[in-house]
């Protein structure tokens, strides 16, 4: 999961070098753009360029002091303490806002007279304020969604004890200083939730007891070790009002929303094709991403087959897809088998030449924290682009509890099948999430590129570097390659699903039944599974963006190759769409190719 894709990190929360020379250096614009350029380089910068990171450095303190949150999870930690953002009165002055600022932009700043990567930058910061906008007006999830609240509430006391960013008692105050604005939290839902889809109502119910868990059991215990007895006093007073104020609204799901939930997940096909333009820069019409869909399906599982019958000939594919399964380190073994596997990849990466690492720092392997433990297999825990103190990065995996039974744990452990370790490090941390944070970091000088950034970007190049490793010779040949890629091409026929039914659920009128069977029938996923994707496809509109991205992604390799000729190299083409940061891919198609691209 990439850092963005979350919303931030709030999915992961509610579910699951060597410093050598990049062949693509970043050219003096790059280093000086955005708005933490030097006082130097600024007095360098064009009348447009001063205005546009003037606008977009009052853009991000207004979001920052509006949403703490955001603040927090960007490394900004000045309003750590506080929790707002939430009330119909900070919506419409929010909008209001935004809106403002749509119409401010072009008058503030000359676009015409911006150098290309500033050009990205005016243009990124436009859509998302177009975005934010439709969001407000049309998707409204508040409104429709109770999980949303669930969310606000968890969020903003998760993040305070996630990280290490500062002494625990300073994190533990901020967390109580939050915690005192959670029952306006639930009280405001309460009186804004009108007409949720009954499922989206029945999956609150679900998800209210893994909040009231968190303010119950885990926030206790990671507060633990704080000795101070009246923060300890004060964390337990206000505990017992956000309990209180969970419980209220648990009964309120069940006893009064719930009765009246019957309203519609599908946000129709206008507002999806302006989700897509404003967030992905897609502007294809829907059923030309569905004829593709279902051509790019249909591809999939006759490779899936065919390498299944070359391991196994005669038997069900799936049944040699499960007997995967079995082969996997004993959980004792996983941390070890993982950080061994990390540095095995990164070193192929090295010695291939396939992608600059622009650090020597690694991604940190460790056990999943044990609050978190039921809520993800495994996860790059990554600092804001603005953190100065929690600045390492996790790789997180999740060991079996120890109260399992011995089939539990075998279930358990099955995901981490030593043909699934490898294809989830490389879409996680190298050369996936990790190393596409490590060139943000260390070459990204650009606040919006930073901050701002496009799903099928990020989940499309984790999806994307699960292929291209392999077909780059990685994991060998013979059965041991094919597992692996039986392993890849059952991954990517999830994705694919969650194409055609992200599509096909708020477009085309698929009911969340129809969805299940999909992800059963086409993706070979188990009930439970089906399900769980299915559910999630309901209020994730655009999850598409896996598959959607991957697509972008090769189609624009071949462009390169083709433009590039004899000085096409996988390292140059990938050194070259990392090093911008996280645009939508037509903005990073401009930059890599070169073009003088229209608004």
């Amino acid at each position: 999961m990439s850092p963005l894709r979350a919303t931030s990190a709030l999915s992961a929360l509610l579910l699951l070098s060597s410093a050598c020379t990049a062949s693509h250096p970043p050219s003096q614009t790059e280093a000086t753009a955005g708005s933490l350029a030097s006082s130097e380089q600024t007095a360098s910068l064009s009348p447009a360029q001063a205005a546009l990171r003037t606008f977009v450095d009052a853009h991000f303190e207004d979001t920052f002091r509006r949403f703490p949150t955001q603040a927090t999870q960007a490394g900004i930690h000045t309003y750590d303490g506080e929790l707002r953002g939430f009330t119909p009165e900070d919506r419409a002055a929010h909008l209001a806002q935004l809106k403002a600022e749509l119409a401010a932009l072009p008058q503030q700043v000359n676009r015409a007279a911006l150098p290309p990567l500033d050009q990205a930058d005016y243009d990124i910061l436009e859509n998302h304020l177009r975005a934010r906008i439709l969001d407000y007006e049309f998707v409204r999830g508040w409104e429709r969604n109770p999980n949303t609240w669930l969310g606000t509430a968890s969020y903003a006391v998760f993040q305070l004890i996630n990280r290490d960013f500062a002494p625990l008692d300073q994190r533990m105050r901020s967390a109580v200083s939050r915690m005192k604005q959670i029952p306006a939290v639930f009280a405001t839902a309460q009186a804004t939730l009108k007409n949720p889809p009954k499922l989206w109502t029945e999956i609150a119910l679900q998800q209210a007891q893994g909040t009231r868990a968190l303010y119950a059991e885990t926030l206790p215990k990671a507060f633990e070790p704080v000795k101070d007895a009246a923060l300890q006093e004060a964390f337990k007073q206000e505990q017992t009002r956000c309990l209180a104020s969970i419980d209220g609204f648990i009964r309120f799901l069940r006893e009064e929303l719930l009765p009246r939930s019957n309203g519609d997940f599908a946000i129709g096909e206008a507002v999806y094709r302006q989700k897509l333009q404003y967030e992905e820069g897609v502007t294809e019409d829907i059923d030309s991403l569905l004829a593709w869909g279902k051509a790019e399906l249909q591809r999939t599982q006759d490779q899936f087959r065919q390498v299944a019958s070359r391991l196994a000939p005669g038997k069900d594919p799936m049944d040699v897809y499960r007997e995967l399964g079995k082969d996997h380190p004993t959980p004792a073994e996983l941390v070890p088998f993982t950080r061994a596997t990390l540095e095995e990849i990164r070193q192929y990466l090295v010695d291939h030449q396939i992608i600059t690492i622009p650090s020597e720092v690694r991604a940190l392997v460790a056990e999943t924290p044990a609050f978190n433990r039921a809520l993800s297999f495994a996860s790059m825990s990554m600092p804001g682009p603005f953190e100065t103190h929690a600045t390492e990065a996790y790789f997180y995996v999740s060991p079996p509890e120890p109260t399992w039974n011995a089939e539990q744990t075998e279930q358990h452990m099955s995901f981490y099948n030593r043909y699934a370790v490898p294809l989830v490090s490389i879409h996680e941390a190298y050369p996936g999430h990790y190393v596409q944070f490590l060139w943000t970091n260390h070459r990204v000088r650009s606040k919006v590129r930073q901050m701002l950034g496009s799903g099928s970007f990020t989940e499309g190049w984790g999806l994307y570097t699960e292929q291209m490793m392999l077909d780059a010779g990685f994991g060998g040949s013979g059965p041991n390659a094919d597992k692996l890629r039986l392993n890849q091409l059952a991954l990517y026929l999830q994705r694919l699903a969650r194409y055609q039914v992200g599509l096909s659920l708020h477009t085309r009128g698929m009911t969340y039944e129809q969805a299940v069977r999909f992800f059963e029938e086409q993706a070979y996923m188990t009930h439970t599974n089906a399900e769980r994707e299915a559910k999630r496809g309901t209020s994730d509109p655009t999850y598409l963006v896996y598959a959607l991205g991957k697509k972008m992604l090769l189609e624009l390799r071949e462009e390169a190759r083709a433009k590039w000729g004899a000085s096409f190299t996988l390292q140059r083409f990938h050194d070259q769409v990392v090093s911008y940061g996280y645009p939508p891919i037509p903005i990073l198609r401009r930059l890599v190719l070169a073009e003088e691209g229209g608004h």
